[in-house]
């Protein structure tokens, strides 16, 4: 089942995205590479990689996808976008970092072994 689903989607598919009269030219497709002596790659390279005009240009002409319609042309415009990034105002700071204020502070701290990390 799961076969003929992904057959039918693949079918589906292909008839949407081409157009069916290169689809009808696969036989002569099939037929020019079987007549052509090389490999299959060779083929395609001569015929779909920039093919000059040679004997047999009237067949190359029929094989499918090699002037195809253009069905489906999409358009789209990217909008220009133009933004301008400001510089922010630089801060001020003071070069004596204020941890502690001594106001209300008693010194009784500093007869201890273990004291508080001091800033200068």
């Amino acid at each position: 089942m799961i076969k003929w689903v992904s057959i039918f989607c693949s079918v589906i598919y292909v008839l949407a995205t081409t157009s069916l009269a290169e689809v009808l030219k696969m036989p002569v497709f099939i037929e020019h590479a079987m007549e052509y002596q090389g490999s299959f790659a060779e083929f395609l390279l001569e015929h779909y990689d920039n093919h000059e005009e040679d004997e047999d240009w009237a067949t190359d002409q029929q094989l499918p996808f090699i002037n195809p319609p253009s069905v489906l042309m999409v358009h789209a415009q990217i909008p220009e976008t133009i933004f301008h990034i400001e510089k922010l105002p630089e801060m001020v700071t003071s070069s004596k970092i204020l941890i502690y204020h001594d106001k209300g502070f008693s010194d009784l701290y500093l007869s201890r072994i273990f004291q508080p990390p001091r800033f200068c």
